[in-house]
């Protein structure tokens, strides 16, 4: 009798393997998932080589494109002031930031930086942009219109950018038209205050050739009086790949702006107007190889600044207004090297 149990027992498990495999040789062909390898993003602010980001030894956050084009924000700062964790900038009204107390030049990354210096170094493309007499950023000339993306690094920099980078540095990345053929876009905004944002883009790419200009104006009224805001930026590039590994190009970028300020509510101030001019030329070569990498540049930086700090209601109107002039040429060239995987020089 055991013999018997045990034999049927046999039986039903072949014919349930049996049957198994036959149903499963009728269902439709399912695609196996393979192991799959995802590269991290690469980012150059921090080791100068574009280098991955989870090897860089610094607490870096990058900004992407799309989220700058989601934002759909003439100014890059409000977005990064709410991505970047630690960051701080103050804004002045509804649009535009100034360069007065208490406005642009109070900008920190984790309690370092601020009026009327700052600890915050603000690259465009790897070449700093800051004000020549004050050293302090200019905020209203960071426009959303010409990045592809941004790097900060939330912390001490001052190794490789110097004594502007104590708090931390933010690297714009200017675009470049990837793919051939011609892109144009256009926004146009309008808002409470008589606010106006109009961008016109044009991206162009033949063969080894590539250009792109970005065009925008921006105005506001602002929510109180005597905080108008007018703003015109301008950014080209243009740029020949000469060969797989080797690329160069040269860009400008200049933006005109006038603001007002009217101080706090509780101590107005009268006639504190800027009217700031300020401009960037560079013209770099760049060289990708598996092994090797690096980039030489050069780059011109003009500023023209007309600010009158205005009285308050028991002052009497000044007699003089800040007027300065400043250009800054440099040069920077790197190249970095890696003998075996892990290692870069």
């Amino acid at each position: 009798m055991d013999n018997i149990k045990s034999i049927l027992n046999t039986v039903l498990i072949s014919l349930m393997f049996v049957l198994a495999n036959s149903a499963s040789a009728n269902e439709p062909n399912v695609p196996q998932i393979k192991d799959s390898i995802q590269l991290n993003e690469l980012v150059v602010t921090g080791t100068m080589p574009s280098v991955n980001l989870r090897n860089v030894p610094m607490s870096i956050t990058v900004v992407n494109s799309k989220q700058i084009i989601d934002r759909i924000e003439p100014s890059l700062l409000p977005l990064l002031t709410e991505e970047v964790p630690g960051l701080f900038i103050t804004q002045r009204g509804a649009m535009g930031y100034g360069v007065s107390n208490g406005s642009a030049g109070s900008m920190n990354i984790r309690g370092v930086g601020g009026a009327p210096t700052s600890g915050v170094l603000i690259l465009i493309d790897g070449h700093p942009q800051y004000m020549g007499l004050m050293g302090h950023p200019l905020a209203d000339s960071y426009q959303s219109a010409m990045t592809e993306r941004v790097e900060v690094v939330r912390g001490p920099a001052s190794v490789l950018y110097g004594s502007n980078a104590m708090g931390g540095v933010i690297n714009i990345i200017t675009k470049k038209q990837k793919q051939n053929g011609l892109r144009q876009s256009s926004q146009i905004m309008y808002g409470s205050y008589n606010t106006l944002a109009i961008d016109l883009s044009t991206h162009y790419k033949k063969d080894r050739f590539f250009g792109d200009i970005d065009l925008g104006y921006n105005r506001s009224d602002g929510h109180r009086q005597n905080m108008e805001f007018k703003q015109l930026n301008l950014y080209a590039k243009a740029g020949y790949e000469i060969s797989n590994n080797w690329t160069t190009f040269a860009d400008f970028n200049i933006s005109e702006t006038k603001s007002s300020n009217p101080g706090t509510s509780f101590k107005p101030i009268e006639d504190n107007d800027a009217d700031i001019t300020r401009g960037v030329a560079s013209i770099a070569i760049e060289n990708r190889y598996d092994k090797t990498s690096g980039t030489v540049r050069f780059y011109y930086n003009f500023g023209t600044h007309h600010i009158n700090d205005g009285y308050s209601e028991e002052e009497k109107p000044k007699e003089h207004r800040f007027h300065s002039n400043d250009d800054m040429m440099g040069f920077s060239a790197n190249q970095s090297f890696s003998p075996f995987y892990g290692n870069i020089t």
